[in-house]
């Protein structure tokens, strides 16, 4: 009976898994204790491939003593740790923490791979490419640092396509008073690196899982797109205070207008701020799991507005939508104040519109509660803002003032912040609060769109 060795194993598994790709190489290396084996790595060149080329091979290191390893491999995978399709510097990190003393990579070499180097070819040792090679080519980067205390970092974030910097992951809203506020974060940035640990590649899901696991002193590596460079400007200023160049007409060039991103499938698409965006996803006879505002029995007269996302729904799995999505269309039908709540649960289509910033009125209402009488607010569920005004109890103390109404938000109690509360806390504290009781309410105010 004839055995398979393991090399045979090795070979069959590559061919079936990358035979396709071209020339697909298995390189070992014992690199003993040593987690350094001496080659720099670099990018795509193209920020929309994500890729692990070899950029450089240290003379003096280890894999350049064992040999077998070229300027231009690409690293397709490492000790079965799948590299292919992944960011350089998650790749580096990836590859100096596996176990062992034996490296068994897997490369894809290619005669025009150099070409496709983010960096020239590395021929001067030491040296770590670091994140701020990688950013290079980004405008207006900076690093915003922020304590995290006990509290949540105070952001929301989307995977979004920008026409400038491609694929990213944005952040799309920032609670008041937190504390990524208060460092200078703002809506519209591009996280590009968290400590030090790039972002560029990853998903949502990644991502929001490297921010939660910070802790105490965070640095962030952002850019924003949306604003003009800084060089740029003054350079501009300087040629016309320039006295060798006086002042004439000039006859400006036309200038094309901002690329507006037509997501390609609507059914994985991100939502991009201040467009229109066509949606889909997949109910399987089960309701979408949104509440909105809109309609006769609301304040909002001008659209209609999600100001609810229930857990475990459709629409909280697919990670799309926010609190405060306008939405244009349904199914082909535009909305309208005769829209009724079952055609919003059967939202296979949507065109939806993000503001930015959010278009909302802050409200503050003052009620004298007195003991063992309610506030007559009815509420079932709370979201990241706050409680949503469900119902107002006839008779109640709201339903007397008539400044609450359905489908408002309630953030603050008594200046105290309650988006973070769970439902039961939330629902004793409005019962035993007393006397002078400040509620802060928000309320989505769109304006009229049309798909």
């Amino acid at each position: 009976m004839e055995t398979i060795s393991e090399e045979d194993e090795i070979e069959d598994k590559i061919k079936k898994r990358y035979g396709n790709l071209g020339n697909v190489l298995c390189h070992t290396i014992d690199r003993g204790a040593n987690a350094n084996i001496g080659i720099s790595l670099a990018g795509h060149r193209d920020r929309n491939k994500m890729a692990c080329f070899i950029a450089g091979i240290n003379p003096k290191g280890i894999a350049s003593s064992t040999g077998g390893l070229e300027i231009g491999d690409e690293i397709l995978e490492a000790n079965g740790v799948v590299l292919h399709g992944r960011c350089h510097l998650n790749a580096s990190a990836i590859i100096k923490g596996l176990p062992g003393p034996v490296l068994q990579l897997i490369v894809l070499r290619r005669k025009q791979a150099v070409e496709d180097l983010a960096v020239k070819p590395v021929t001067q040792f030491p040296v770590e490419i670091s994140n701020e090679d990688a950013f290079a080519s980004f405008k207006n980067v900076r690093h915003v640092t922020i304590k995290k205390g006990n509290q949540s970092l105070g952001i929301m974030i989307i995977e979004g396509k920008h026409a400038e910097v491609g694929q990213g992951i944005f952040v799309s809203d920032i609670q008041e008073g937190s504390s990524a506020e208060k460092a200078g974060l703002n809506i519209g940035d591009m996280l590009l690196a968290v400590n030090k640990d790039s972002l560029l590649g990853c998903n949502y899901e990644t991502a929001a899982s490297m921010l939660k696991k910070t802790e105490g002193i965070v640095v962030l590596t952002v850019c924003n797109p949306n604003k003009k460079d800084i060089k740029d400007k003054e350079e501009i200023k300087d040629k016309e205070a320039d006295p060798k160049h006086p002042s004439r007409p000039v006859t400006p060039k036309p200038q094309p207008s901002p690329a507006k991103e037509v997501p390609a499938d609507p059914a994985t698409c991100g939502i991009v701020a201040n467009h229109n965006i066509h949606i889909e996803m997949k109910l399987d006879n089960q309701p979408i799991g949104i509440q909105v505002a809109g309609g006769s029995d609301t304040l909002v007269n001008t659209g209609v507005v999600i100001v609810n996302i229930i857990p475990g729904s459709i629409a909280d799995k697919d990670k799309r939508l926010q609190v405060f999505d306008q939405i244009i269309e349904i199914n082909t039908t535009k909305m309208t104040s005769e829209m009724s709540s079952e055609l919003v649960q059967r939202a296979v289509k949507m065109t939806i519109y993000r503001a930015d910033p959010a278009e909302v009125d802050t409200i503050e209402v003052e009620l004298t509660k007195k003991s063992g009488k309610n506030l007559g607010i009815g509420f079932f569920t709370t979201n990241p803002r706050g409680i949503l005004v469900t119902d107002i109890i006839p008779g109640g103390l709201a339903d007397l003032d008539g400044r609450i109404q359905k489908s408002d938000i309630v953030t603050h109690v008594n200046s105290e912040n309650i988006s973070n509360m769970n439902l039961d806390d939330c629902s004793t504290l409005l019962k035993t609060v007393q006397g002078k009781v400040v509620l802060k309410l928000l309320r989505a105010k769109p304006k009229k769109r049309t798909s």
